[in-house]
């Protein structure tokens, strides 16, 4: 694994997130996740990340997602939770989070928005 892996759609929208006033974290229930951010060359773009090394419960439980908003200072309500997967959509909604859906959870119905690429999430900021 390596920058190699690194999408072109995945690398420009974070570079122009960025450019922005927002915080950005990372909720995910691997262990792996500083080491995986690291090896992609992904690390520095967010501000918090909230792993399995810091919850109890995975996902459906919103708690990856409430840690991570906690550790960048802002409520669920003001944050938006971009997920590939159903559990981690139903995660989102159950925190009280927005949600965009992408990949194999593009098409989950509690997803306010259903994103065909990365860089779409820019509309949902506008």
């Amino acid at each position: 694994m390596s920058t190699a892996d690194l999408s072109d759609d995945v690398k420009i929208t974070l570079e122009a997130l960025r450019k922005t006033d927002l915080k950005l974290a990372i909720g995910s229930s691997s262990k792996n996740t500083p080491f995986i951010l690291e090896q992609i060359g992904l690390r520095n773009f967010f501000d918090a990340i909230a792993d399995g090394n810091c919850i109890t419960h995975s996902k459906p439980s919103p708690e990856v997602f409430l840690k991570a908003a906690e550790m960048i200072s802002l409520p669920p309500q003001n944050c938006l939770v971009v997920e590939d997967a159903h559990a981690g959509v139903e995660a989102a909604i159950a925190g009280g989070f927005d949600c965009a859906a992408i990949g194999d959870a593009r098409d989950d119905e509690q997803a306010r928005w259903h994103l065909s690429r990365f860089s779409d999430i820019l509309k949902c900021l506008d």
